[in-house]
Parts: C-alpha cells; structure tokens; sequence
C-alpha cells in the first residue's frame, strides 16, 4: 500500500527517521515556513508594544545596538549587523557573548547607553545570563530586548524582575528539540529583522513571498541537495560576502555539527578565501558559492567562480543564486537557483539568506545521514551538548 506524504520528510519514513534518531532534526528544518509565518503574525500583534518600549528608552543614535549570543545565535547578530546599518542612524554592532563575557572592557564603554539584544534558543546557557547580569551590574544605561524560543528559560525570566527590558518571544515549535539550531535560528533572525527595519508594511509583503517560496523549494530541491551530500567529500567550504558571510557561518557550523567533526567545513568571504584560506582545496573538496543578489558584490562572486574553475582544484562548485545568468552557468558544477516563474520578489538581498539557509540546512541534514549518524544528537556520548554546560562565572571590576 503506498504511503501518504504526511508519514514521509524528506522523502524517507518518519518511522525510519524515529528509529535513527533522526526525525526531530528532518521536521524542524521543514516546518520553518510555517513558523515564519507564525513569527510574522506575532510580530505584528507585538509591534506596537516593542515601538512603545523602544520610545520610553529615548533610542537613538546616541545608543549602541549590540546584537549578542553564543555559537549560532551570535551569527544571527552577524548577518543583521550588515543588513540592517545600511538603512539606519543606529549604531549595530555584533558580539558574542562568548567575547564579551570573557574581556568585557574590550568592547564596552560604562558610561555609553546600550541596547543589548540578546539571542538564545533555551536562554539557559551560562554565557547568556552572565553577560546580562554583567551588563546590569556595570552599565549605567543598559536596556534589553531579549528574542528567545524559550518561555521557561533563565532568560525569558529575568524579565520578571527587570522593568528595562522586552522580550519577543518565538512561536513554541522553533524550540528545537534536536541538537541543532534550525527554526530557532530562522525565527530569530526573522524577528530580529522585523524589530529594527524601516518601511514594515513593504517587509511584510516581501516575507509572505519569502515564506511561500521557501516551502516550495524544500520541497523540490532535497533530493537534488541530498545527491551532493552523498558524495564523498571531506572537506567542504562556504563562501559568501557581506550579509552572506554570517549565513555561511552557520551552514558551515551545521554541517560540522551534524558531522560530528567527521568532515571539515569552513567558511570563508569572496575576496579573504584567496589570502591563504584557499590552500584548503584538494580533489576531496567541494565549495558551495553563496551569490550575493547586490549587483556589485556579485561581479567578485562571479570572478572568483571563474578562477576557481580555471583552476581545476575542487572536485566540485556549487552555486546557491537567486538569479543566475552566463558566467554562473558556465563555471558552476552545479547550480541550484530560483525557477524564473517564481522570482517575484523585490528584496532579493532579504530573500538570499532565508532560501540559501533552507538549502545549507538540508545538505548537512544529508551529509549527516550519509555518514550514519544520530542526527537528532550527533554526540551521544556527551562531548558536545545542545545547551553549553555550567561554568564558573567570574565577577567583573573596570580596571
């Protein structure tokens, strides 16, 4: 008897996913449209409330934006540093907890107004509380907007007690309950865009399109992506520029992670990969080109697609664009993109880093599978864990 697609992700069993461990991982990273869109329809009930606490803290550009989180939910911070400062008089700046928890005199100023948004899927890791705490305890004007999928975690409860903060909280699901980040990642970084853009309405109508095309192309680029990941490679590089460099970070640390270290991924930018990163490429080798849709940008993506195809070094070249043409077809091995028909949409920058994250997501998805592992928790033994275990935090004095 044939089965219905409801009991298939991915194209496999989820009886058979259940059984390796692997189910959780499949359906988390095939749900994210449906929890964009959840995410959507909760910021706009939110909005008023987080526009309200935005004005009552006087923010301006004598404030400083610090986007801040450990591992993937620092990259979140990376990608909209760059996104957002080109159409805004704030000050953005990204760093991880992990920095500033560690040498918090080399990033902040005492006397300076701050704005920290704090990104955490559980809100439990020790750095997260420890860099709020260590703000509160030495920053005069220190203020929070903490964006979290964790209504129970540490995080979300300081709230409780803290009148000088917000929290935007992620539909229940982006709670992942596998090890890696998938929704949780996309949600926040959704909402992270939504908080601070300009022209919403336009954001809106742009992330509904977004929205539908992603769940299109989970659905139709997975068994393309999964050949890829079936393929013998050891080592595999990301490369992207701008907004893109913080997206390649994360798929790189997807597919590490997922990997359980098993093959080596990189992440590298367009023009900093020739400066000594490129000595990595051999015949196992195979690097992903995360096109940047900015028209001048993507004249370097294109140039170094051409030199490295000359070079005949990687096994293979694969190319992520939302609109190719005939240099990229001619110097890509293989080229996954956006059917003509449906590329109607107008942000093509915005578009990029939610369909390339979809398409990293499900290439290391399958390399895991390939490679026999328990996706769901790619370290059963513990070495590496979903939440950072708890460590000693010091008490912090300027000096």
């Amino acid at each position: 008897m044939k089965r219905s697609w409801s009991n298939v992700l991915f194209g496999i069993d989820e009886e058979l996913l259940k059984s390796k461990s692997s189910y959780n991982t499949a359906k988390e990273i095939l749900q994210q449209p449906k929890l964009w869109k959840e995410t959507l329809e909760n910021f706009k009930k939110t909005k008023n409330n987080l526009e309200e606490y935005l004005k009552k803290i006087g923010l301006n550009e004598e404030f400083q934006v610090i986007f801040t989180g450990a591992g993937t939910s620092e990259y979140i911070g990376n990608i909209l540093e760059l996104f957002l400062k080109k159409n805004s008089n704030l000050e953005f700046k990204s760093i991880g907890t992990t920095e500033i928890l560690n040498n918090p005199s080399n990033y902040l100023k005492k006397n300076r107004k701050i704005l920290l948004v704090s990104f955490a899927r559980s809100g439990d890791s020790p750095e997260s509380v420890g860099v709020v705490n260590l703000m509160n305890e030495n920053i005069k004007d220190i203020y929070h907007l903490f964006i979290t999928c964790n209504k129970e975690g540490a995080l979300a409860k300081i709230l409780e007690e803290n009148k000088k903060a917000f929290l935007l909280l992620m539909p229940e699901k982006s709670n992942d309950k596998s090890f890696a980040m998938t929704s949780s990642f996309s949600c926040m970084l959704l909402s992270g865009i939504l908080a601070f853009s300009s022209n919403i309405e336009k954001k809106y109508e742009e992330i509904e399109k977004i929205i539908e095309l992603a769940s299109k192309e989970l659905n139709r680029k997975y068994e393309k992506i999964k050949k890829l990941a079936e393929e013998d490679h050891k080592r595999i590089v990301i490369l992207g520029s701008g907004i893109l460099s913080g997206l390649g970070q994360e798929l790189a640390l997807k597919i590490m992670e997922l990997s359980a270290g098993k093959v080596v991924a990189v992440n590298n930018t367009t023009l900093g990969f020739r400066h000594g990163p490129k000595s990595i490429i051999n015949e196992k080798t195979i690097i992903f080109n995360l096109i940047n849709e900015s028209k001048y940008a993507k004249k370097y993506d294109e140039d170094l697609l051409e030199e490295m195809k000359l070079d005949e070094k990687a096994n293979k070249i694969v190319v992520y664009c939302i609109n190719k043409n005939e240099k990229i077809e001619k110097n890509a091995d293989e080229l996954i993109f956006i059917e003509k028909n449906d590329n109607n949409i107008l942000d093509n920058q915005l578009a990029s880093l939610f369909i390339y994250l979809v398409y990293g997501q499900m290439y290391a998805f399958f390399k895991s599978q390939y490679l026999g592992n328990t996706t769901d928790n790619p370290f059963p033994t513990g070495e590496v864990n979903r939440v950072v275990k708890k460590f000693k935090i010091y008490k912090f004095e300027w000096e």
